[in-house]
């Protein structure tokens, strides 16, 4: 259902992966539903066959046949009235789509964008293509070229916020914001203003969810989660503050939420994907 592609070496710095996702309906009790996690990433989607749409506590968004949606705040699902579905995806790293597009990314927070509007006339030769080509590794070659073409056109540089995004990973987002800038040595204020400009949402918000992240990649589906021990390991103050992260990200308690009724979901963490790999 769920498998990654490691992006070229000159893409690597604002790319973390490809994947793609293929669902049949046959093999769900209703429609296509797949239950997901706020990642920490951004992520442009090519629908090849059949389409999703997202399901939230804002409502509903139907996607664009090729989307673009900037941070994830809150759980939510992605469901399909398809037959059958195949999405070939990327997910870029925190400011990935900052460096490439120039994004207000706060206004794509939640939302997903068509893509169409981001690579203009280019697009139109990429559909073409896309839609003929056969085989996956071919279609992700399609969309690495589509993303290298427009990269030598902006040509972005690094930052500090891309390091404080290397930190808050290294430290598993248990690092406080004084601490990071402490060891960035930047003003605060300028940072909370950057950093969102970039990113999308608050540092404080990011490093929630990156430790979020890493904490549910500790847990086993067949043993019940272990509270006490991931308190202590990531940081939270008492079972109250971590269970009210839980619910927020999972929407249920710790002692409520299955694991194993969710297939991609255990697939997804299994791959540990969303573990931010370096720059």
């Amino acid at each position: 259902m769920f498998q990654t592609h490691v992006p070229s070496k000159i893409l690597q710095p604002y790319i973390a992966f490809y994947y793609t996702i293929k669902c049949k309906k046959t093999d769900y009790d209703n429609i296509i539903s797949e239950y997901n996690l706020p990642s920490g990433f951004g992520h442009m989607g090519f629908h090849f066959c059949g389409s999703f749409y997202v399901v939230q506590k804002k409502g509903e968004q139907e996607l664009p046949r090729f989307y673009t949606v900037g941070q994830q705040t809150q759980h939510y699902y992605m469901n399909s009235d398809s037959s059958k579905v195949d999405l070939y995806a990327v997910t870029f790293k925190p400011t990935g789509l900052w460096h490439f597009f120039g994004l207000d990314m706060p206004s794509i927070t939640d939302k997903a964008i068509a893509t169409t509007s981001l690579f203009n006339n280019n697009i139109q030769k990429f559909t073409k293509q896309f839609d003929s080509q056969q085989g996956d590794k071919l279609k992700i070659k399609l969309i690495e070229n589509l993303l290298i073409n427009h990269l030598l056109t902006v040509n972005p540089q690094l930052n500090v916020i891309d390091s404080a995004i290397q930190r808050i990973n290294e430290t598993y987002g248990c690092c406080s914001i004084t601490e990071l800038i402490s060891y960035l040595g930047i003003n605060e204020r300028y940072f909370q203003k950057q950093f969102k400009k970039m990113v999308g949402i608050t540092p404080t918000v990011y490093k929630r969810i990156v430790r979020f992240n890493y904490m549910f990649a500790e847990i086993k589906n067949e043993t019940p989660i272990d509270c006490k021990a991931l308190i202590a390991l990531f940081n939270y103050y008492d079972f109250s503050h971590f269970s009210k992260d839980f619910k927020k990200y999972c929407g249920a308690c710790p002692s409520k939420f299955h694991i194993e009724k969710f297939k991609f979901l255990q697939e997804l963490m299994a791959s540990k994907a969303f573990l931010n790999p370096p720059l």
